[in-house]
């Protein structure tokens, strides 16, 4: 997230009005009651999902869809982040460990919102033997990213891993492991043609309709997800 782009771009419908529909959202889904996916979904068989969640977030950010995935029957695990501050050398180390920890009972799902997408792109890199697959959720992959986040971006900017920037423009090319990119026409946050990867066999992109902050308690993408984890 270090490197951004001016918001809002020319043509983008980014802006004021979708960001505070965003703030909204949140807002609501954080008092309303769980909406989960309805119908005959595919069930897990105790397989190991990794929730990574998104910049300036936390676990909590995707309870719903760790409620939702339990439901399903997997074992569902956190990477034990307060607040994810980006890719700084500590939460990169943090995520490492969390996957290397979960491997020993068989290779691990991996589902990040937003920036813990990109990360869990990044994680299947650098231990492709670990993933069984990733799941993005709204995650922009491609740079500069456009978001109105991008005063927070670049606060933080100067506390991210040199290495891991260096090498971010790797993260949108194929990756070892099948991928499965969720994105939301509808996105406040990002532009959602950077949430879009090529398509090559093992790479899926499932678009949804409804808001980046909330898009764990999107019945759409919860079924997106629990048929793209049924199929390895």
């Amino acid at each position: 997230m270090s490197d951004v782009a001016v918001f809002p771009p020319k043509g983008s419908s980014l802006g004021l009005q979708s960001f505070s529909r965003e703030v909204a959202e949140a807002a609501w889904d954080s008092i309303s009651p769980p909406e989960f996916a309805g119908g005959a979904l595919p069930r897990g068989d105790g397989q190991t999902v990794l929730l990574i969640p998104g910049f300036l977030a936390g676990d909590w950010t995707m309870r719903r869809l760790r409620a939702f995935l339990a439901g399903l029957g997997y074992r569902v695990e956190t990477a034990r982040v307060f607040f994810n501050p980006g890719p700084t050398a500590g939460m990169i180390a943090q995520l490492d460990a969390a996957l290397l920890r979960l491997a020993h009972r068989g290779k691990v799902n991996l589902i990040g919102q937003s920036l813990g997408g990109v990360l869990a792109r990044s994680l299947a890199l650098r231990h492709p033997q670990s993933v069984r697959r990733v799941v993005t959720m709204c995650s922009p992959i491609r740079f500069p990213v456009t978001t109105p986040l991008e005063p927070f971006a670049q606060m933080l900017a100067p506390f991210h891993d040199a290495k891991w920037v260096a090498l971010r423009h790797e993260i949108a090319g194929p990756l070892p492991v099948p991928v499965t990119a969720i994105y939301s026409i509808d996105d406040g946050i990002v532009d959602w043609r950077q949430c879009v990867q090529d398509e090559a066999p093992g790479c899926d992109n499932i678009r949804v309709r409804g808001a980046h902050t909330v898009v764990g308690s999107n019945p759409q993408a919860q079924a997106a997800i629990a048929f793209a984890l049924a199929r390895g």
